[in-house]
This record gives C-alpha cells, sequence and structure tokens, in this order.
C-alpha cells in the first residue's frame, strides 16, 4: 500500500469511537463529516424533535463508513486496499 494514501487517508478519516461520543453526548455527528448545514439544522429541529435522532442512532455506522470510504477513493486507494483497512 503506497504509505502517501494511507497519509492522506489517516489525516481524513474519522474515528468510529470518537464520532459515536460526540453523537451521543452532543448531539454533534454530521459536523465531523463536513455536512455543517445539516448539523446546523438538526441542532436547530432539536435532533428533528427527537425522531432523526432515533434514525441517526441506527444509521451512524453506515455514515462513517461510506464517509471513510469515499476518503479512501479520493486518496487514490483501489477496492483492495480499502478492504485491507476494512471498508468492505
Amino acid at each position: 500500500m503506497d504509505t502517501n494514501k494511507l497519509l492522506i487517508y489517516n489525516s481524513r478519516s474519522v474515528n468510529k469511537t470518537t464520532i459515536w461520543l460526540l453523537s451521543l453526548f452532543l448531539g454533534w455527528s454530521y459536523g465531523s463529516m463536513e455536512m455543517v448545514a445539516k448539523q446546523i439544522f438538526y441542532y436547530l429541529t432539536f435532533g428533528g424533535f427527537g425522531l432523526w435522532t432515533l434514525y441517526r442512532l441506527f444509521t451512524l455506522n453506515g455514515a462513517i463508513r461510506d464517509y471513510n470510504k469515499r476518503i479512501a477513493a479520493e486518496a487514490g486507494m483501489d477496492n483492495q486496499e480499502m478492504a485491507i483497512l476494512g471498508l468492505y
């Protein structure tokens, strides 16, 4: 695996544990994955009056995986390299 690709991926990817802790304690998950406008809307609607919060609890793992997969693709990694990182 190319070291430059791995450095780019590591600098921009998100840690699953960190995002879960931020989401559970502060409601901050969209902002960490470059969706700041959605995060502001989330706060303004109080987590969609609780419904959006429940939905996010069930979809957060997939959102983290998809975000990290997108970052790996932007770093120039192929499917085999992504599989080594556990993104497939």
